[in-house]
């Protein structure tokens, strides 16, 4: 597994260089896909990765060749794409449509509701027990003088015994009080991940650093629910 870090380093990387070439190389527009029913579809997205980088996408439109007409696929409809033009030492950019929740658990409210239609989240992190998505967020940092907007990640899992991906960090800038309490409520569905953090094993500057590093600890100690 990468480290998140790098992941949305690459993505920056992608996103530039792909809208530098726009119009020039069809092959940053070339996508497959599986359809709900198994079917595998190609084909040229009009916009290469521009539309990804917003949050709460829900169709994807592809044309049978580059700049022909195009056909619009809803989440329901597709249920995984990916980029075809990145080399065997790029970051894959891949993207499964998962329904997830709208936002962080808080104390008042430990299990927001997912969005009504699955939303295209990119796979960070693919365990045989735990998957790991991100999005993007519009992040605020409040200062005495000023506060600051900058456009960040949400990181979520999802296991193999549910249908909602749940979200269990949202990077910020901000001073976060208590972490170590915070991170125990975010990752209370895994008791072991919990006493790691108790006994120091997971650092909370870690944690903040690479949030991604503690998807493969969930697979491993993935339990089913009973």
């Amino acid at each position: 597994m990468k480290p998140l870090r790098l992941i949305i380093a690459a993505m920056a990387i992608i996103v530039s260089a792909t809208v530098a070439a726009k119009d020039k190389d069809p092959e940053n527009y070339h996508m497959r896909g599986i359809l709900a029913d198994g079917t595998e579809i190609e084909g040229y997205n009009e916009t290469a990765f521009e539309n990804f980088m917003f949050p709460f996408v829900t169709k994807v439109k592809l044309a049978d060749t580059f700049g022909g007409e195009t056909r619009t696929y809803t989440s329901d409809e597709l249920k995984a794409v990916w980029f075809t033009s990145l080399g065997e030492d790029s970051v894959p950019v891949v993207y499964h449509a998962v329904k997830a929740q709208k936002g962080l658990p808080n104390l008042w409210n430990k299990n927001p509701k997912p969005h009504k239609k699955p939303v295209f989240l990119r796979l960070v992190y693919n365990g045989e027990n735990v998957k790991g998505y991100i999005r993007p967020v519009a992040d605020y940092t409040h200062g005495r003088t000023m506060s600051v907007t900058k456009y960040t990640y949400m990181i979520y899992y999802l296991t193999k015994d549910s249908d909602v991906a749940v979200a269990y960090w949202c990077e910020t800038g901000d001073i976060v009080p208590a972490m170590k309490k915070v991170m125990k409520f975010y990752l209370r569905e895994f008791p072991e991940l919990v006493e790691m953090v108790d006994k120091g094993e997971i650092k909370s500057r870690e944690f903040r650093d690479n949030p991604a590093f503690v998807l493969p600890l969930m697979d491993k100690y993935y339990k089913p629910k009973e």
